[in-house]
């Protein structure tokens, strides 16, 4: 993106704020690409060179929702948070589920788009998934560098995993926070 000349990149951000707007008021099934277009007041055809797809339009949107979460994964050190890494995982992880709990449409999305054919939305997932993972691993950090790489998988297979029951399947969402902080838990005395 940062490609585009502005007025380019403006016109994208113009097409991702309506898209993401539009998910926070209906289902990502009800929206149509026409809806996006006349959302962010572009023509249909004037979308479709931004975006090949509407899954590859909503790629876009999951990554310029989670942008806040991934600013720790571009932040300096000179602002680094020195906070114990526990305190840091637990309010992350934390973090990370209330956010898909206030938007519930966001993780059905997430979840659909995993299994995308369109290369464009595949391509932002995969860079999602990578930069999250960073982000995540930055706190595992004191475990040494493969194994905070592999213990930020595991979180996100546990976060992943209860949001999957909480918000698909109707199951307390207080059971995400519980086996997260557990998890948190069994790492927290090596993170020390």
């Amino acid at each position: 993106m940062t490609e585009l000349p502005g007025y380019k990149q403006a016109r994208r951000s113009q097409i991702v704020a309506a898209a993401q707007a539009l998910l926070k008021a209906q289902d990502y099934d009800q929206i149509q690409m026409r809806d996006v277009a006349d959302a962010a007041d572009v023509a249909l055809g004037t979308l479709y060179r931004y975006f090949t797809s509407k899954e590859h339009v909503y790629a876009a949107v999951l990554m310029d929702w989670a942008q806040p979460a991934f600013a720790s994964d571009t932040a300096d050190t000179a602002t680094a948070d020195t906070r114990p890494a526990e305190l840091r995982v637990r309010e992350k992880v934390r973090g990370i589920i209330a956010s898909f709990e206030r938007r519930p449409a966001f993780f059905k999305v997430c979840m659909l788009l995993q299994n995308s054919t369109d290369a464009n939305a595949e391509a932002l997932m995969e860079q999602f998934a990578a930069v999250a993972q960073r982000t995540l691993a930055a706190d595992f950090a004191a475990l040494g560098a493969q194994e905070s790489v592999d213990t930020a998988m595991m979180a996100w297979g546990i976060i992943s995993t209860m949001l999957s029951g909480a918000i698909l399947h109707g199951h307390p969402i207080a059971d995400a926070y519980r086996v997260v902080d557990a998890f948190v838990d069994l790492v927290a005395p090596r993170l020390a």
